[in-house]
């Protein structure tokens, strides 16, 4: 069994190299060095070396890693093409390392690790638009930001401090690098889809990075250019319907009970709002070939200073819900959600996920979520309507006031 996982990940990752280098001008390049075949054996070659008796099982998969890897560099010396590149020849030592690992027993990790470098050898292209797209401020901010999270993160107190011990340093950038995280990963799809992906599919992606500076963006764009103003408006719609399902992920990994008391509410208003989207993409399909251009965000979800924000912010809302809720109660929390609803809902979602596991009842937490929801999308209405032309008015009231509506009533019957 050990030898057909390894015989399966040589076949997989050969069936890709040989595939993409055939791509290539429409003629093969390498292949005769490491194909299909090539790789598969490499991956028998791995796992049959741990079959050997002691002591030869302990040195002999090096010895056989070591002959592949001085193959493979011999074959990279004899290729000839100016563009060559090393991945072909890479890929065939980790495919070896991979057979290895089968051959001890780790086969699912190993299976798990080949589909990854096959992901990875597979969107070339992407990637390279990908890093090509990227600034030197992006890059920078990237480091930093992993830098401080890898290193720093580990390091911070986990124990709480503060009034109602309210404030626990560790939890609180946890959810700095969730919340930035999720954002930049939008932001690298949109980095990555480029203009391909149009308006619509940038309302979602915007979305999750941020569904206010999308409103905005799409909002001028379609005051800008009337061509697009049903995309537009569409885009504006998806990136504010995102935020409802974003919530229920934030509080799915924090508190899974509390997302059973929201998924009622969310999924009557996330409906609603595709009724509505999908009857302004009917009327915007006339204008889809006009509507590929991208909106491409000004900032980075991992910016150094938006993170040092957020870790503020949530601490302020986490610190005032804990205070709120312990001198004015269910009133004096609900107040707390629906003004820190007004600039972000992500805070208050965390912080009264995080209550929810010490003192307040899921009822009253996801009131509190939903009330900011409200809140954030009156904001967001109100920026619609300040940008947008007066043309997408019954389409942004149709879609944005259920937003609105929908989460009041629904705290009502909580």
């Amino acid at each position: 069994m050990q030898a057909i996982t390894a015989l399966s990940i040589g076949l997989l990752v050969g069936l890709e190299r040989e595939y993409g280098q055939r791509k290539v001008n429409g003629q093969s390049k390498h292949i005769e060095a490491a194909g299909i075949r090539t790789f598969a054996m490499v991956a028998l070659l791995g796992n049959l070396m741990t079959w050997l008796p002691e002591p030869l099982h302990l040195w002999m998969p090096a010895l056989a890693i070591t002959f592949v890897a001085l193959m493979a560099v011999f074959s990279y010396q004899r290729t000839n093409d100016s563009d060559k590149g090393f991945t072909s020849e890479a890929a065939l030592v980790v495919t070896c390392i991979l057979g290895t690992l089968t051959g001890y027993g780790m086969g699912l990790p190993a299976s798990m690790i080949a589909i990854t470098m096959v992901a990875l050898l597979h969107f070339k292209k992407w990637l390279h638009h990908f890093s090509h797209s990227l600034s030197k401020v992006d890059i920078r901010q990237a480091l930093l930001f992993l830098v401080l999270t890898v290193i720093i993160l580990p390091v911070l107190p986990n124990q709480a401090f503060g009034p109602y011990d309210s404030l626990n340093p560790y939890r609180i950038w946890l959810m700095v690098v969730l919340i930035s995280g999720l954002g930049f990963a939008a932001y690298a799809a949109i980095k990555i889809l480029g203009q391909r992906s149009g308006l619509i599919l940038t309302g979602l992606l915007g979305g999750l990075a941020s569904s206010t500076a999308t409103t905005l963006a799409m909002s001028r764009l379609s005051q800008k250019s009337p061509e697009l103003q049903s995309s537009a408006t569409l885009a504006t719609l998806l990136a504010c319907t995102t935020m409802f399902p974003r919530v229920l992920l934030l509080t799915l990994i924090f508190s899974p009970e509390l997302t059973w008391a929201l998924t009622p509410s969310i999924t009557v208003i996330v409906l609603f709002a595709m009724a509505v989207s999908a009857c302004l993409w009917h009327q915007s399909r006339q204008h889809q070939k006009g509507s590929q251009q991208l909106y491409h965000p000004k900032k980075n979800p991992l910016s150094l200073r938006i993170a040092l924000a957020f870790g503020l912010f949530y601490a302020l809302v986490v610190l005032f819900s804990h205070i709120a809720l312990a001198h004015f109660g269910q009133q004096g929390l609900l107040a707390v959600a629906g003004f820190s609803g007004l600039s972000d809902v992500d805070a208050i979602t965390l912080s009264l996920a995080e209550l929810n596991q010490q003192h307040a009842s899921s009822h009253l937490a996801a009131q509190g979520i939903l009330l900011a929801c409200a809140a954030n999308s009156m904001v967001k209405l109100g920026i619609a309507l300040s940008f947008s032309p007066k043309t997408t008015y019954r389409w942004l009231i149709s879609g944005l006031l259920p937003m609105i509506v929908l989460p009041l009533a629904s705290i009502y019957f909580l």
